[in-house]
């Protein structure tokens, strides 16, 4: 399964190198998925063009619905530590007289530029590693998102569109040199959980509101054909993509991944961009790194929304174990400090033992056998820490030596 797995994508990356013009920038991302690998698109304009930028590497959707209620999400990275000011990555209008474009304020900040009103995306948020950035309009209120985060709130909404354009700004004067990949739009408000929830995995029809989705560029290996980025939400919204001679190459990693189908409740991820901060948890199961990631080096992990609380092991010296489980998919080489909240996992609302008495279980897939792989290191509170944990593709769970689980 293994030769046949290899052999496949091969030849996935040699046909679609044949239908790609030759200096598109497309590059590979992480998927758990055989059938279909995964790409980013780097719109590699440089930051001098001020006027007469028709050369710029751009893509456009026709589009002729106005909407006061819309969520456009993506992720971005951008190819300058400190973009000009107005450099963009999209925009859903030509000229500036209407519409919105989320670009580079000068000042190491993605912003929301408009004519009904402006917001940031919070400080150094522009930054030369992959973020993910969200705008939420309800028809009142506009809602910034950063990286799942609320990161600002206007008391306006622009509604103004006449087209949707990727890789540069509504004035045409001021390409981006930004990497995007999973652009999203909808005609609904998503609302913060549901964002989160959706960030670090392809989009799916179990998705609740995918009835509402508009566009959606996921950037795989069958998303471009000739000049034509496909759109994938079967609105057959596509992008024609203009001026794609002369875009520069190189490698990217996005932390979004296609888990294992029953694992993906509360999907997070820990990435270059959470530092040395706490992930945010899955239903119980955070991480934390010592020092920032490489953009080569991240984790994304789900559970399997089992809250029946625990079941009994065979492992010898322990009692019971959470039926909770956590499935990990690792990019590159991840060592994290695995923080579970008991009480948040398994419902236990007791008392807690000593840290040494809980046991942090392993196995390689889905029905395969638990092995013990670290004992814990620290409690505090309901949660307990195993430290150094060197980070495996498959599935976690916590077990216990007594019944304080």
């Amino acid at each position: 399964m293994k030769y046949f797995y290899f052999f496949f994508l091969i030849n996935i990356n040699i046909c679609f190198s044949q239908i790609l013009p030759p200096s598109v920038a497309v590059h590979h991302k992480l998927s758990s998925s055989d059938s279909d690998e995964s790409f980013v698109i780097d719109f590699d304009n440089d930051d001098d063009c001020t006027s007469n930028c028709s050369s710029s590497f751009y893509g456009e959707v026709p589009w002729t619905t106005n909407l006061s209620t819309y969520s456009v999400s993506m992720w971005v990275k951008s190819g300058d530590t400190d973009p000009s000011e107005w450099r963009a990555f999209f925009n859903t209008h030509t000229p500036n007289s209407g519409g919105f474009q989320l670009d580079s304020d000068g000042n190491y900040r993605y912003r929301m530029l408009s004519t009904e009103g402006n917001a940031t995306f919070g400080n150094n948020s522009l930054k030369t590693t992959w973020d993910h950035v969200a705008v939420v309009a309800d028809g009142s209120v506009t809602r910034l998102y950063f990286n799942g985060a609320l990161a600002n709130t206007g008391n306006w909404v622009e509604s103004d569109w006449n087209g949707i354009e990727i890789g540069r700004n509504r004035n045409s004067d001021r390409p981006g040199n930004y990497y995007l990949d999973e652009v999203r739009v909808w005609d609904v408000a998503l609302s913060q959980a549901n964002i989160q929830s959706w960030m670090h995995k392809p989009l799916s029809n179990s998705h609740p509101n995918y009835g509402d989705l508009q566009v959606y560029f996921q950037m795989n290996s069958s998303s471009i054909s000739g000049n034509t980025l496909s759109d994938a939400s079967g609105n057959n919204n596509n992008a024609t993509l203009y001026n794609s001679s002369g875009i520069n190459t190189s490698s990217s990693n996005v932390p979004v991944v296609d888990l294992i189908s029953s694992y993906q409740t509360d999907v997070e991820g820990i990435w270059t961009s959470t530092g040395t901060s706490d992930s945010e948890a899955s239903d119980g199961l955070s991480m934390v790194v010592g020092s920032a990631l490489a953009e080569a080096n991240f984790v994304v992990f789900g559970n399997n929304n089992d809250d029946t609380g625990t079941t009994s092991s065979s492992l010898s010296g322990i009692s019971k174990r959470s039926k909770r489980e956590w499935n990990c998919d690792e990019k590159g080489t991840v060592t994290a400090d695995v923080k579970i909240d008991i009480s948040n996992a398994t419902g236990h609302s007791g008392s807690i033992s000593a840290a040494s008495n809980y046991t942090l279980l392993f196995k390689t897939c889905e029905f395969c056998t638990f092995s013990e792989v670290e004992t814990g290191d620290s409690a505090s509170g309901d949660i307990i820490t195993f430290s150094s944990v060197a980070i495996q593709d498959g599935i976690y769970s916590i077990a216990s030596a007594d019944s304080n689980l």
